[in-house]
């Protein structure tokens, strides 16, 4: 009982002490005198050497607020400190107004031309963590973020080209393991690198596109999104053709079980 009364009494000088410092940033002046605010601090400071392991406690409060900025974005959720009010921790973002100009040098860059929200982790300002965008008429993404870019595991949608990948990304291009689908037109799945595929990769027709039939798969190597090497493709009736690329150029090919390949002249 007598630790929760500590661990209680310490929690409240804690609060106190963070109330006076929101006051202090917003009036530049504190609300009380400055001899009762060091008095305060200084009483968590001896409790903290009394007890160690409250401190932890103490630090692990979350402070939260609502942030307007003048480029129309409103934020609600935990901020660093009552000195330091930018996003740290949950928190949730949005940009409803019709003009949008968000060349903000928080994140660098024009993320859209029309209203958003964020719903997830920050640090230090920026989308850091898991969180889940969304741009209504643009795209949307859920995934982990690093300085507000895609970075991780994630679901990118664009609706205008509906697209949909879900799997690897760095600095908010894929890279490594995914599958991008195009609605109605094909799959694809393998290693990416900068957006493109590179390495082992698949592809499968989801309609009749130029001279691919439904249902035909392409197996291969890919370099900068071209083939290159050895592939093979599957057509619908089961019938294989194993092919030779080089940067995307068919170089030879002969169907499985035949000795004779076809040579492509340049």
């Amino acid at each position: 009982m007598r630790n929760k009364k500590i661990k209680n009494n310490y929690l409240k000088k804690r609060q106190l002490l963070t109330s006076y410092d929101f006051y202090k940033a917003k009036h530049k002046k504190l609300p009380v005198s400055k001899d009762e605010y060091q008095t305060l601090k200084d009483d968590i400071l001896i409790l903290e050497n009394l007890y160690p392991s409250i401190k932890k406690m103490g630090d692990d409060l979350i402070i939260r607020a609502t942030l307007n900025y003048p480029d129309g974005r409103t934020y609600k959720g935990a901020i660093k400190s009552a000195e330091q009010q930018i996003p740290h921790g949950h928190g949730y973002m949005y940009l409803s107004a019709t003009d949008i100009n968000f060349e903000s040098k928080t994140f660098g860059k024009k993320l859209t031309d029309n209203p958003w929200d964020y719903v997830g982790e920050f640090k230090n300002g920026v989308f850091d963590g898991q969180g889940e965008f969304e741009c209504k008429g643009s795209y949307s993404y859920k995934g982990q973020w690093k300085k507000s870019h895609f970075h991780g595991k994630g679901k990118l949608v664009l609706e205008e080209s509906k697209e949909i990948y879900e799997g690897e990304f760095k600095n908010s291009k894929k890279n490594g393991y995914g599958v991008l689908v195009i609605t109605d037109q094909f799959r694809t799945e393998g290693q990416w690198k900068n957006d493109q595929l590179h390495g082992k990769g698949k592809i499968t027709y989801l309609k009749d596109i130029e001279d691919q039939e439904k249902g035909t798969v392409i197996k291969g190597n890919y370099k900068n999104g071209n083939l290159n090497g050895l592939a093979e493709i599957i057509y619908p009736d089961g019938e294989i053709l194993d092919c030779m690329y080089v940067n995307d150029v068919r170089t030879k090919a002969r169907f499985r079980g035949e000795k004779k390949w076809t040579i492509y002249k340049k």
